[in-house]
């Protein structure tokens, strides 16, 4: 099969495009004849070596994935009786999507939601759910809330607007260059803070007549950590989903005391879990409550230029690969 790898970590150049072995599904897993698969950041820091990861060469990138089913496993087969040859599906894959082929979980692998193409089903799996469950089930947001989403413009922020605007809640998002600013507005934001030129806490005490979100969606990490913490009101909740730009920060432990605050990690749930959020995830997408953001689709071959797009952080949304 044809697929985009690496034999060793560095800059986008070492990405190569060429054959490789098809990959052999176990008995829980299901082979994907591969559409779309999305580009996540975890693809960068897996190819240039950054954040502590490291690979066995050749190693294909991806995890988030749509196409059709080709072959399914013995046991997947009596567990989803509805995964069979041919059926069009989207699912999380653990690595290695970004190729003709991919085996995948069966417990992760859902019917393609009607109206919805390969490309834009595959922008959903992983940054929908880290922001859905994020917000519903580790944050518990309510309606009338308000709620700050760092980085709007991200595939979870832009995912994290809707949920909580679609859950009743009023959002607040940053963002980092102005021509984002109208498209946060339109799913969903009431307010959009350019953190590069304001003070994030200031405009938050400005927007919530000083009292402070109830609930702070953070996916960025030490940079804004510090905001984070001082843009809640008493009792409120920060939940973190990722560290991309940077994981070490000072928490004054006075302050969550005093002010009852909570601070909650997304975690790293369990199969099933997992497949339950994916599960509701899916179902606001199939009734266009929540729907994902595609800034670009590049073709497999050009996939050195997507991790460049994906590195200048000069996007909105999720960026995917056709294939």
């Amino acid at each position: 099969m044809l697929a985009a790898y690496h034999t060793r970590q560095g800059g986008p150049d070492v990405l190569c495009v060429g054959e490789v072995p098809d990959p052999v599904p176990g008995p829980t897993d299901v082979l994907i004849r591969v559409k779309a698969a999305a580009l996540d950041r975890v693809d960068v820091y897996w190819r240039e070596g950054s954040h502590g990861m490291r690979v066995t060469p050749p190693h294909i990138g991806g995890r988030d994935v749509a196409g059709t089913v080709v072959a399914v496993g013995e046991a997947a087969q009596r567990t989803y009786p509805d995964l069979v040859p041919g059926a069009d599906v989207v699912a999380i894959g653990r690595r290695g999507t970004h190729a003709e082929l991919a085996v995948v979980p069966a417990v992760w692998t859902l019917p393609l939601p009607p109206g919805c193409s390969y490309e834009e089903a595959a922008a959903v799996p992983t940054a929908g759910r880290s922001a859905y469950d994020a917000l519903v089930n580790r944050a518990a947001i309510r309606p009338g809330e308000d709620v700050l989403i760092f980085a709007g413009g991200s595939g979870v922020g832009s995912f994290g607007i809707q949920i909580a605007r679609e859950a009743g809640c009023r959002v607040i998002t940053t963002v980092g260059r102005s021509e984002k600013r109208s498209r946060a507005l339109d799913l969903g934001a009431v307010a959009v803070i350019d953190h590069y030129r304001e003070d994030i806490v200031t405009r938050i005490r400005d927007l919530t007549a000083g009292a402070g979100v109830h609930v702070v969606l953070d996916h960025v990490g030490a940079p804004v950590f510090a905001d984070a913490i001082r843009s809640l009101r008493p009792f409120g909740r920060y939940v973190t989903t990722g560290v991309t730009a940077g994981h070490l920060a000072e928490l004054h432990l006075g302050r969550v005391f005093e002010h009852g605050l909570s601070v909650l990690g997304v975690g790293r749930p369990d199969e099933q879990r997992v497949r339950q959020v994916l599960t509701e995830l899916f179902r606001l997408v199939a009734q266009g409550s929540v729907g994902p953001v595609v800034h670009e689709v590049f073709p497999l071959d050009r996939i050195a230029e997507a991790h460049r797009l994906m590195e200048s952080s000069d996007f909105f949304g999720k960026i995917v690969l056709s294939v």
